[in-house]
């Protein structure tokens, strides 16, 4: 993520319902096949977090995260992105294998997305020490290390569908989508550091001309693909009459400039945040939002309609990171006129320990 974008600390944790419902060829299929008609009305929870570890201290942290997760009664977690710190160390291969055995020591399944840590920044955003790498090539090979299979992470797994699936998209197998009782899931590949949108100058750009340039038509061609996913994703919602979409992505969008940056700084995002609310405003249930990125507990409803009221169906949440190693609890009740509830999981062995 981007310096200027680092946050402080706080909480969360977010409600879900249902029964273990994952696409293999379709959202749809695999909702037949696995609803017994318990998970439409009884409650259930997940795991949201990311950003993590960070530094020397948070890899002390991170397995008591780890450990808390596992001792909860989540169904599954949604892993949001970043590996690692932006300056700590390099995006050499250890930390893909590294992060890899973390997450599959999770009990549960386990969704991850990609971080700008992971791949954006690896030219060397954050000084020496921390480049040397191709970003388009880690990225490649983060999608190797993570997706070779329709399954998720995690002791357990679950089968997701995957945008690569589909004819054109091949590469995207980082976007997926699943349905779980009453709420599908979606996830999309939408980067800190201004979705790998570069300017010259800005936020410790120094790249060539060509090499910016290289990286805009990469940042275009996936926004794209997130488009299309995201529009194809709550059309199939509606089809199959669920009640909520649950949509994930790495970025901090930067609502209505909240973090007061130059538009250089994120007009990255001025073709995915407006498609996101398109989606949402046509879409009869509750959605939902969750992203890391800035390091700060963030639950609120930043989008509005026309006349400037909120979007009442729509929740934001940013979950935990950098030096606070905590995670967020979604709960999805059927039951409950806003389907999800979030709320902070507080690491108690993290708390002040540094």
């Amino acid at each position: 993520m981007h310096n200027i974008w680092r946050g402080a600390a706080a909480l969360a944790a977010t409600a879900a319902i249902a029964t273990l419902t994952m696409g293999v060829s379709s959202a749809s299929a695999v909702a037949d096949k696995h609803d017994d008609g318990h998970a439409k009305d009884h409650p259930y929870t997940i795991g949201l977090f990311g950003d993590m570890p960070y530094g020397a201290a948070g890899r002390v942290e991170y397995p008591r995260l780890i450990d808390d997760m596992n001792k909860s009664d989540i169904k599954f977690s949604i892993f949001d992105g970043d590996l690692k710190a932006g300056g700590d160390g390099t995006c050499a291969d250890s930390l893909y294998t590294t992060s890899l055995a973390s997450f599959n020591s999770q009990k549960r399944p386990v969704v991850v997305i990609p971080g700008d840590n992971d791949w954006t920044d690896c030219w060397g955003r954050y000084g020496a020490g921390t480049g040397g790498f191709d970003p388009l090539e880690r990225l490649d090979h983060e999608r190797r290390v993570f997706y070779p299979t329709d399954q998720s992470l995690g002791g357990h797994t679950m089968t997701l569908q995957r945008q690569s699936s589909e004819p054109g998209y091949k590469k995207y197998r980082e976007n997926v989508r699943w349905v779980y009782g009453p709420v599908m899931y979606v996830t999309l590949n939408v980067q800190g550091s201004n979705d790998n949108l570069p300017h010259a100058g800005v936020d410790g750009e120094t790249r060539p001309d060509s090499e910016i340039a290289r990286m805009t038509a990469e940042h275009q061609e996936r926004e794209a693909a997130n488009i299309h996913w995201l529009s194809e994703s709550y059309a199939e919602a509606k089809r199959l009459g669920v009640k909520g979409v649950l949509v994930t992505w790495q970025a901090d969008p930067n609502f209505s400039n909240e973090q007061k940056l130059q538009p250089a700084q994120y007009d990255g995002f001025n073709e995915i945040v407006p498609e996101l609310r398109k989606q949402v405003l046509a879409f009869p249930g509750q959605s939902a939002l969750v992203h890391g990125d800035s390091h700060y507990f963030k639950l609120d409803k930043p989008l509005k309609y026309d006349n400037g009221q909120v979007v009442e169906k729509f929740t934001r949440v940013e979950t935990f990171g950098d030096g606070n190693t905590h995670w967020v609890e979604a709960t999805i009740d059927p039951r409950d006129p806003n389907l999800f509830e979030f709320s902070p999981r507080i690491v108690t062995a993290n708390v002040n320990d540094r």
